[in-house]
Order: C-alpha cells, then sequence, then structure tokens
C-alpha cells in the first residue's frame, strides 16, 4: 500500500528533520533532509512547510524545539497520521526512558498497536 499526497499522484516518501543549529550538522551527515529552528515560530513554519509541500512522509522535530511550541500545537501535530510528526528526544534529560517512551509511541501510531520492550533477560 502506498500512501500519496492529496495534492499529487505522487508518493510521499520524504523525511524531514527541524533541529536546532547546533544538531542540524549531524543529521544533515547523516543524510537527512533537514532545516533548522531557533524558536517557537520558526518551528511552527518548518513543519507547516513539510506539511504543505505534500512530499514529506515524517516530519521530526528536535525535543529542544518541540518543548518551545505550544501544547495546543503539540497536540495537533501527534494526532495527524499524514504526514507523521513526531519529536526527536533531546539529548538532555533522561533520554533512555524518552526515547523508548517515543518509540513506543511512535511504533503504535505507525503500526496501530502497542509494543512492549523488554531488557535482555528482564521482564516488563
Amino acid at each position: 500500500m502506498k500512501t500519496t499526497s492529496p495534492r499529487t499522484d505522487q508518493p510521499m516518501a520524504d523525511a524531514l528533520v527541524v533541529a536546532t543549529p547546533a544538531t542540524a550538522t549531524g543529521f544533515r551527515l547523516g543524510g537527512a533532509r533537514t532545516v533548522t529552528a531557533a524558536d517557537a515560530d520558526q518551528t511552527i513554519a518548518a513543519v507547516t512547510q513539510g506539511i504543505a509541500d505534500g512530499q514529506t512522509a515524517v516530519i521530526a522535530v528536535h525535543g529542544a524545539l518541540w518543548s518551545l511550541v505550544t501544547a495546543p500545537i503539540r497536540a495537533t501535530w501527534t494526532k495527524q497520521a499524514s504526514p507523521l510528526i513526531l519529536s526527536l528526544p533531546d539529548e538532555d534529560g533522561d533520554v533512555s526512558a524518552a526515547k523508548d517512551a517515543a518509540l513506543r509511541d511512535l511504533l503504535a501510531r505507525a503500526i496501530g498497536y502497542q509494543i512492549t520492550f523488554t531488557p535482555s533477560g528482564g521482564t516488563p
């Protein structure tokens, strides 16, 4: 099943990372299409452009920028299925727990059911 843009017959196959200036280079070196933002307005504008281009299947917003955007806008983004908009965990804070929770939420949204992760040899 191919996901297509409502604006064209072209398949949505592209990912966009909205990153801080300090982290953008790393994402670009990894091959991701990346735009930089420094505040909430620039972050919202970048996500809005990613939605409007009709080719972006996933928009990943760096956690530091995600937290600058108001809760109602973030809630709208997380409910959106196409393109899928998600927060990348910030390197500050409890990264391990945030990554696990974010990955579980992303997988649940993408495939429709919750997956739990059990440490090697551990119990859930």
